[in-house]
């Protein structure tokens, strides 16, 4: 069974692994996410940008994500999507890839859904590069629109913006998931 859980400080070297395994094909295709090779350090950081929650199965860390309410500066500086009133951001959504396709990446975004509109957000944003068809796809079946491009300083890429109208969305419960 998955297990839904904050990430804890001790959890940021197997955090940072499960980043790289799950951002290396995207690497290998060219576009340098920050999560490819991101130190410790970067992830400490960016966990403590926002909520930050990790899927675990016996034991070993399977998935991520964080939740920043409001989006970075940066970004909201980049975007007029971000820099909209009760915005919420997905930063990090990661699925190791021994772990695909089981719906572990769907429980952390109905998580990230239920957490924004508890703290008042009206939409769930996110960014991820143009090329990644196959993640803009999944958004999209998740109840994403492309909203906007935008170019992140040293990417080899313009990211596609996307956001989430809260008050339609419909997130379900996954039955097989504890949330702590």
């Amino acid at each position: 069974m998955l297990q839904l859980r904050p990430v804890e400080v001790g959890d940021i070297p197997r955090l940072t692994r499960l980043l790289h395994a799950a951002y290396a094909e995207l690497g290998a295709a060219g576009l340098n996410f920050t999560a490819v090779d991101q130190s410790y350090e970067v992830t400490a950081r960016r966990i403590n940008s926002g909520s930050t929650w990790v899927a675990e199965a016996g034991g070993r860390l399977a998935a991520t994500v964080t939740l920043a309410i409001p989006p970075s500066s940066p970004l909201r500086a980049l975007s007029l999507t971000a820099a909209a009133p009760r915005t919420a951001w997905l930063n990090q959504l990661a699925v190791h890839p021994d772990h695909r396709g089981a719906g572990w990446g769907r429980a952390l975004f109905e998580r990230c859904v239920r957490e924004a509109r508890a703290r008042g957000a009206e939409r769930l944003g996110l960014d991820t590069a143009e090329p990644a068809e196959h993640l803009r796809a999944m958004c999209n079946r998740w109840g994403f629109e492309g909203r906007e491009s935008i170019h992140w300083e040293g990417k080899t890429y313009d990211s596609r913006v996307m956001s989430l109208d809260l008050a339609g969305a419909s997130v379900g419960t996954t039955a097989e998931v504890n949330s702590a």
